[in-house]
Order: structure tokens, then sequence, then C-alpha cells
């Protein structure tokens, strides 16, 4: 199942070229895993980004020995007539992250977004344990996606139980693949099926990438030979991120920026929300000042 992880995908869109927050948040992130990638070979970062931004991401992101960043335009992935082109930003993210990996082949790897800083030392081996992944779960109660999830694949929707959490999150690209392909069955383009039901859902959410590949591992009863199960993920010393070290709005960068520790010490990453409109300067001081 799980041998290592030393692949990541952060799909990247810069909104406004005129604006230079979201190159700028990304910058950190890979400042931030170079500073504590502890491996002897180097993680692989794949951002994959629309073909207007690909060259200013090549030129202007920040480059090191120990993080190999690749950057490829989404076209290299998603023909010119494909239904991904009409989805809106936040449902091609979410597709990116299923999608590529299981087209490359991907093993386990790590899914990124640019508002995440790495402030915990890790390797290729710290989210393995028994050759399963210790990765992020929530309870479905939290979310309305799960129960709509459950209504498109057709399994129970139990509120007891748990499914994958957001970005961060390590999957695997094999089960990605599996995902992808129960839309695809009966010779149906999976992304067609996707979009129509994002559009049908207008106002809601339809579906994330993690309740689908939670969903369909869940109903190909495979998802816990590639998983860690919840309960022991949940108090373990190692942790992809903490809700008490992220920072959902100003008020917790104020509350966390004066603490000389970090409210939850096992967390690697920590969640540093764009629309909570803390200066890039500030945050990057605060994430790096981990890494001292």
């Amino acid at each position: 199942m799980f041998s290592e992880i030393r692949q990541a995908i952060l799909p990247l869109a810069l909104r406004n070229l005129a604006r230079r927050d979201d190159l700028a948040r990304a910058s950190l992130l890979i400042s931030s895993l170079a500073a504590h990638w502890r491996d002897s070979r180097p993680l692989q970062l794949l951002i994959v980004s629309p073909a207007r931004n690909v060259r200013q991401l090549r030129i202007e992101l920040p480059r090191f020995q120990n993080i190999e960043v690749l950057v490829r335009p989404e076209s290299d992935f998603f023909p010119t007539f494909s239904p991904f082109w009409m989805m809106t930003g936040w449902y091609r993210q979410q597709v990116i992250k299923l999608h590529v990996p299981a087209v490359l082949g991907f093993g386990g790897y790590l899914t990124l977004d640019s508002d995440i800083c790495c402030v915990g030392d890790f390797d290729a081996t710290t989210f393995i344990q028994d050759r399963r992944a210790l990765s992020r779960w929530e309870p479905k109660s939290h979310h309305a996606w799960w129960r709509a999830v459950s209504e498109l694949v057709g399994t129970p929707y139990e509120s007891g139980s748990h499914g994958l959490s957001v970005t961060p999150n390590v999957l695997h690209g094999q089960l990605s693949a599996q995902t992808l392909g129960y839309f695809s069955e009966n010779g149906a383009d999976p992304l067609s099926s996707l979009g129509l039901r994002a559009f049908r859902k207008l106002g809601s959410i339809a579906w994330t990438e993690y309740s689908l590949y939670t969903a369909i591992g869940e109903r190909n009863k495979n998802l816990l030979e590639y998983h860690v199960h919840w309960d022991p993920c949940y108090f373990s010393e190692t942790q992809l991120f903490s809700d008490l070290s992220c920072v959902w709005n100003a008020d917790d960068f104020e509350r966390l920026a004066r603490s000389s520790t970090r409210p939850d010490p096992r967390a690697t990453f920590i969640i540093v929300q764009s629309n909570a409109h803390i200066p890039i300067e500030r945050v990057r001081e605060y994430c790096l000042s981990f890494a001292r």
C-alpha cells in the first residue's frame, strides 16, 4: 500500500496577475517545506496551474535543493473539450487532486493548498504506519457534503462515521484512480457526471475530493487497507494539522502570534486562511519562526 510519501500536489491559479498574494503564499509554502523536509532525497512538488500562469510561476517561485518543484499547465491533463473547463475554480482544484495523481501513477502523496505552511519536520515515512497512511479525518456530521455524496454514490449515510478531512491530507493514487473510475462506468466521462451533479446543486456543495475518495473506498471496502482507522489517527503523536494551530480569522492570528510555542506541537502543517487578510510578511515571519 504505502511505502513512502515523497510526492505532493498543489493546484495553483493566480487569480489576478496584478495581485501577488497567491504567488507569495505559494512561495512561502515552498520555503516552509524546504525548512522542514528531513529526507535524503527531495520532496517532489507538482504544481498544476492555468497555462497563463505557468511561465510566471516557473520564473518566480523559489528553488531549493531538497524540494523538486515542477510546474505544469492544466491543459497537460485535461483536453480542450473536457468538462473540466466548465467547472468553477473550486471544483477544478478538487478534481486536480484526484485526476492528476491517478494519471501519473502516484503512490502515496500529499495534497496541498497555497494557504498552508509547514511548521514541523517530516520525511517520506512520517505519515506511514504499518504501510498505511496516518491521514486526517473528520466526523461526517460536520459537513452536509457527506450526506450529498452518500446519495450520489448510493451508500448509506452514517452520521456517526468519519471521512477524510480537508487539505492538507495524504491520499493514494490507486484509490484516486478507483474514485474516478467509478464515475466512468459504462463509458461515461467522470468529469461530466461530477460536473452535472455540481450544476444541479448550485448554492450547496455537491461533493469534495475527500468525500468522493472516502465514499468509493468504503464502497469498494478497501479504504482502511490504505488508511489507518480514524480512532488512532486522532490520538497519534503524528498529525498533519490541528484546528488549534490554524488561523481561521485575524483574532486567531493575533492569539497565536503572541504565543512562543505552537498550541499543538504535533501538527506538521498549519492553515492560514487567505480570507483572514493577514499581511503575507507577518504570516511568513510567524511560520518560518518554527524552523529556527
